[in-house]
């Protein structure tokens, strides 16, 4: 009885000591405050093993596992990473998620610059100070020039096609500045229904850009202000200098009445021309001195000192609509230029790092466990970079399998290189001699003693 009771006692604490446990715990990388511990749990007296996942932290207690029999395992696979361990056990939602932190962070941390630079250039306001440097470059262009163009010919009246585009251009500059100034905060617009963000990509800029100067939203307000008030003058300038520096120009003879002929001549019927308003709107001509051929002709901006001739007198106006636009958009680029200053310090040169979404990266073993069965379909669990990833690897496969005796080969596959280049437990390693299992403790394949 006492032998029994001995060998009894022998059994028990061969079977405890030939139960291997694993356990690996990590953060996941999608929820902050959850840690997910895996257990694997291999009964080598049994003949199978055993692993399970939980999840736990701020309420949330889960958990899953399965048990397999060592006999039906027919290959186990193993590499070491660096990354996120819980991205192995992800859904396909989570996968998207994963995914799309994965791009938002490697935006925030490997193209942060790119990203802010093409914000600060492209951006209303820059679309403001080109349109108000093409307005700059058609107001001189009003003014007429010799056919050589070596110099500005004043004797002619001024371009009547650039007039028209000046108004054009100073409506578009106006609506640009006028998005400008709301963007930058300067301008309020309660419903827009648009909030500010740090980029200011479809929104508002963010106040500690827009106003990281103080004299900066006042000046940059100022200038937009000005800006839309030089516009609205050049658009009501542009039509009235049209009309000033023409007139019309009557040759007798054109609308004579014909012989007798009791019809009164219409301007812009037959030969009958009387300029291109008294054409379009039907004028009927009268007799004696208006019965003429009439054309519209340009005045000259300037003439000589005591000539006959006249002129249409929008020189002046003209003059200061050019040397106007030069000057405000001149002002209105070094305040691009302070705005610019202002994107690069707050983006670049003083970025904001906690904003950035951090998966934690770690070293780990990933394994892929196959099974004979397809119904048992394939397992895949991770297990700390600390761990021997061969002695794992052993314990899971098969008697027949495991070691070399009997001509065996091992059926499981190391990468040639492991990250790290040390796995704990093994020899050699780094160009040593190859690692094998160490099969004199190797007791799976004994029968359970009952006692």
């Amino acid at each position: 009885m006492l032998l029994r009771q001995v060998g009894c006692a022998a059994t028990m604490t061969e079977k405890t000591t030939m139960e291997d446990l694993y356990s690996f715990t990590y953060s996941d990388g999608l929820r902050e405050g959850i840690y997910i511990t895996e257990h694997l749990l291999v009964d080598k007296l049994a003949g199978r093993f055993t692993w399970s996942r939980g999840i736990e932290g701020e309420a949330l207690s889960l958990r899953q596992g399965s048990s397999f029999l060592i006999s039906q395992v027919s290959s186990v696979r193993f590499s070491t990473r660096l990354g996120d361990p819980s991205s192995e056990h992800l859904t396909a939602t989570q996968k998207q998620v994963a995914v799309k932190r994965t791009v938002e962070t490697w935006l925030k941390n490997h193209a942060p610059s790119i990203l802010s630079i093409l914000v600060m250039i492209f951006n209303v306001l820059t679309l403001t100070v080109a349109l108000a440097g093409l307005l700059t470059y058609i107001s001189w262009q009003v003014f007429p020039v010799r056919e050589d163009r070596s110099s500005y010919d004043m004797a002619q009246g001024p371009d009547s096609e650039v007039l028209v585009a000046a108004a054009l251009v100073a409506a578009l500059t106006a609506v640009a500045a006028l998005l400008s100034g709301w963007w930058l905060g300067t301008f309020q617009c309660g419903g827009c229904g648009l909030q500010r963000n740090t980029l200011g990509i479809g929104s508002r800029l963010s106040d500690n850009v827009a106003m990281r100067l103080k004299v900066q939203r006042p000046l940059t307000g100022g200038t937009l202000a000005a800006l839309i008030a030089w516009c609205l003058f050049i658009i009501l300038l542009s039509p009235i200098s049209y009309g000033l520096s023409r007139r019309t120009e009557c040759l007798s003879g054109g609308c004579n009445p014909l012989p007798n002929s009791t019809l009164v001549p219409t301007c812009g019927v037959g030969s009958c021309s009387c300029g291109a308003v008294a054409d379009l709107s039907c004028v009927t001509a009268q007799d004696g001195a208006d019965l003429s051929i009439c054309r519209n002709v340009k005045q000259p901006l300037c003439s000589a000192t005591g000539s006959a001739d006249t002129t249409s007198g929008v020189h002046v106006p003209l003059l200061v609509m050019a040397v106007g636009t030069s000057a405000l958009t001149c002002f209105l680029f070094l305040i691009w230029l302070l705005n610019l200053w202002c994107m690069y310090s707050a983006w670049i040169r003083h970025r904001d790092t906690e904003s950035v979404v951090m998966v934690q990266e770690k070293q780990y073993h990933r394994f892929s466990v196959n099974f004979r069965s397809r119904a048992d379909g394939k397992l895949i669990f991770t297990m700390s970079a600390e761990e021997d990833p061969h002695a794992i690897a052993a314990a899971l496969m098969p008697t027949g399998l495991r070691g070399f005796r009997g001509g065996g080969t091992p059926n499981y596959q190391a990468p040639s290189m492991m990250m790290g280049g040390y796995v704990p437990g093994v020899d050699g390693f780094d160009g040593g001699a190859s690692s094998t299992f160490d099969h004199e403790g190797d007791n799976a394949e004994l029968e359970p003693v009952w006692c």
